[in-house]
């Protein structure tokens, strides 16, 4: 059992350092405002998960650029069932960064989005 335990460990040391190496990318790129879409209460990732608070708000948003329409997804901070269902509502702004050179790369970052979300973003 232990194997898998240190496999494990890996893919998350990975994906933590890959999601880090794009946040610090995405620090560069403009900056425009989209607006939710939908909403859907998820299971929490790994990453943002914490004893007790097992789910997180999953929000779909678009937003455009050059006249072109673009889209994805950003997710709350970890939080209980109950929370999550009770914030998911509504069509907020969202502050999104793009990648000048592909806008479908785009990131969502918790320090462009204080307070106009009604949850605390986990960067990504």
């Amino acid at each position: 059992m232990s194997g898998i335990f240190i496999f494990d460990s890996i893919r998350v040391w990975l994906r933590r350092r890959e999601r880090e190496k794009r946040l610090q990318a995405a620090q560069g790129w403009p900056l425009v405002t989209g607006e939710v879409n939908h909403w859907t209460v998820a299971i929490a990732e790994k990453e943002a998960s914490s004893r007790g608070e097992l789910y997180q708000i999953e929000a779909g948003f678009h937003f455009t650029v050059n006249g072109e329409y673009f889209g994805g997804y950003v997710r709350s901070v970890a939080m209980v069932r109950r929370e999550a269902e009770t914030l998911a509502k509504g069509t907020p702004p969202v502050n999104i960064r793009y990648d000048p050179a592909n806008p479908d790369s785009a990131a969502v970052l918790a320090q462009d989005n204080p307070d106009n979300l009604p949850f605390r973003v986990f960067s990504g």
